[in-house]
């Protein structure tokens, strides 16, 4: 069976459409155009858009758009399940303590400080 691109580029053909006409049918980009019927994805700004494009480029040369967007689909599930999957590494930024924290041991320290001057002062004086 043919691929999505093989199958738009022989109809854009069948009907005599250069790739500048129909780029002036559908106002989609001609580099965008040529990634669909060469099914180079990657170099759509995304899968949505890939979507978007083959739909609009099958409505203008009349070819079935939901048998289109199943091929497209089952061509994209097919390379999701051969590439392996790797896993994300994300930095996760440690909590830190919040000022008001800071502030509450720093105190705590300071009144321990002085209660053992004021007991050394007063073992002193006795």
């Amino acid at each position: 069976m043919a691929g999505v691109g093989k199958y738009l580029k022989q109809a854009r053909e069948k009907k005599s459409y250069t790739l500048e006409d129909m780029t002036e049918l559908t106002n989609i980009e001609k580099k965008y155009l040529q990634a669909l019927e060469k099914e180079e994805y990657d170099l759509l700004p995304s899968p949505f858009y890939a979507r978007v494009f083959l739909k609009t480029y099958a409505k203008y040369l009349n070819l079935n758009i939901s048998s289109l967007l199943q091929l497209y689909e089952s061509s994209q599930m097919a390379k999701q399940s051969s590439t392996p999957i790797k896993p994300k590494i994300e930095a996760v930024e440690l909590p830190k303590r919040s000022p008001a924290k800071k502030k509450k041991i720093s105190s705590l320290w300071l009144i321990v400080a002085i209660i053992l001057i004021l007991g050394m002062v007063y073992m002193l004086f006795q």
